[in-house]
């Protein structure tokens, strides 16, 4: 029996290009526009994508909530670091191995049980009385 493994970047990258596409077209155009200053002049594309990512693709909202201490630690140092950012590669392999270890979720994104669902679990069966639909 053969087991179908999703590769989760593609399909990662496949999601936000669907929900995303006019926001990644922006900031892609101001990217080329501006090769220069891209990470100055292209704030309000990036921040337009990353929301709409966000809002969009669970497993990156998901991937950011789990590696946000790896995230904010490498940020730092590369802003600390701006004429050598090869100081950093320490943090960029911290944050690298978190996302790889929370970036295998499935889409939908993590499991989670809702207040009612757990009640449910915690209840015994019904007695089977009652309607259950159909014609």
């Amino acid at each position: 029996m053969a087991i179908f493994h999703m590769d989760v970047a593609d399909n990662t990258v496949q999601l936000v290009t669907k929900h995303c596409g006019l926001q990644l077209e922006l900031y892609q155009k101001c990217v080329t526009q501006n090769p220069e200053n891209w990470d100055m002049k292209c704030i309000t594309q990036k921040r337009a994508l990353a929301k709409c990512s966000e809002d969009n693709v669970p497993i990156i909202k998901h991937v950011k909530e789990m590696c946000d201490p790896f995230i904010k630690d490498y940020d730092a140092c590369v802003m600390q670091n701006q004429a050598d950012p090869t100081v950093c590669l320490d943090s960029l392999k911290r944050l690298f191995h978190c996302t790889e270890e929370h970036g295998k979720l499935p889409p939908s994104g993590p499991p989670r049980v809702v207040a009612a669902e757990k009640e449910k679990e915690d209840k015994p069966a019904a007695s089977g009385y009652g309607y259950r639909g159909g014609a």
